[in-house]
């Protein structure tokens, strides 16, 4: 049974879709983990793990985005094709302006 291209194309975004929610997801649970290491260093594994399955996440999102475009015009498919790709830019824009925020406002 062959589907036709658009057919096969929203597939494809549902499956996308549904893994970039599992590695989002995921995501979270290192900031639930205990909190290891010393001084300066403790704590980080829990931000290594919440910023790796992001990336993870941020990933998918782009590949999502890409086989959404292919998508009708104004189709559901299509437009929830982007919504991972804006949350993934809105996070790296807030750990930019974070980071910028932080180096701007020294004592």
């Amino acid at each position: 049974m062959a589907g036709t291209g658009v057919e096969m194309r929203k597939f494809a975004v549902m499956a996308l879709l549904a893994l970039w929610v599992a590695a989002w997801g995921y995501s979270l649970v290192p900031l639930f983990s205990d909190i290891t290491g010393d001084g300066l260093t403790r704590g980080l594994n829990r931000l290594k793990g919440f910023l790796g399955w992001q990336a993870i996440a941020g990933m998918i999102a782009l590949a999502l985005w890409g086989v959404g475009r292919g998508l009708p015009r104004r189709s559901g498919a299509r437009r929830i094709s982007g919504v991972p790709l804006g949350m993934a830019l809105a996070l790296l824009l807030a750990l930019v302006a974070t980071a910028l925020w932080a180096r701007l406002n020294h004592p």
